[in-house]
């Protein structure tokens, strides 16, 4: 079980999916979706063991948009910057850019009717076959936009993490992420993306440009500022 969702971990987001290659792009992507709906849940009871609930599809597309988009999380980090005045945020986003991750880990999102969208159906469904994450549903069976978050999920996320260290990387940036989103709702989140113009002005079906240029602007700034 663990191969199969780990086969492709090292899928550059600079490809474009086609072929044999989707099949890596699903897998990524269902493992970043696993990191943030477990780390992102809250307890749905009171026993230790009970599956956990991430609140809200919304509110995951919001924080899949800040995963996947390196440099606007960076401004984000800024903005927290600017008001808690902690030099060792300025460091987080130093270590951001030195990694190049707006470019290396960049994976685009597309502008739609209620901001950057992603079609969800396939990762959510590897993650379901494994008995990791599965979707609440109301009374008669329509799907609401909340999901249950399995107690194996978490065993699973260590397992993969041992097995290719490099996945790592989505563990921390997802609980890096949370420090920003909380429990926020998803509405809450993607106010704050539309403040970035080159968001809120996408045209609908396009891809959502980057914005590096402009935070490491900030960024030098600040710390000139520092």
């Amino acid at each position: 079980m663990t191969a199969g969702i780990t086969a492709s971990p090292t899928v550059s987001a600079a490809e474009t999916p086609s072929g044999e290659a989707s099949t890596g792009y699903h897998y990524r992507d269902a493992i970043r979706l696993l990191f943030i709906l477990a780390l992102g849940s809250e307890p749905s009871g009171d026993e230790p063991d009970a599956p956990r609930v991430f609140r809200g599809e919304k509110r995951a597309m919001a924080i899949d948009f800040l995963v996947r988009y390196p440099d606007f999380l960076a401004d984000e980090l800024l903005t927290r910057y600017e008001a808690e005045d902690d030099a060792g945020i300025l460091d987080v986003v130093e270590g951001i850019f030195a990694a190049d991750e707006p470019d290396v880990r960049l994976v685009r999102m597309v502008r739609w009717h209620r901001g950057a969208f992603q079609n969800i159906e396939t990762p959510l469904a590897i993650l379901r076959s494994r008995h990791l994450v599965r979707p609440l549903r109301q009374a008669g069976g329509q799907r609401r936009h909340d999901f249950v978050v399995e107690p194996a999920a978490f065993a699973f996320m260590r397992s993969v993490v041992e097995q290719q260290p490099s996945l790592a990387w989505y563990r921390e940036r997802a609980e890096l992420v949370m420090t920003l989103a909380k429990l926020r709702s998803g509405s809450s989140l993607k106010d704050d993306q539309y403040l970035h113009p080159e968001y809120k002005d996408a045209p609908l079906g396009t891809e959502i440009p980057s914005i590096k240029e402009r935070v490491l602007a900030r960024l030098r700034r600040l710390r000139e500022a520092a």
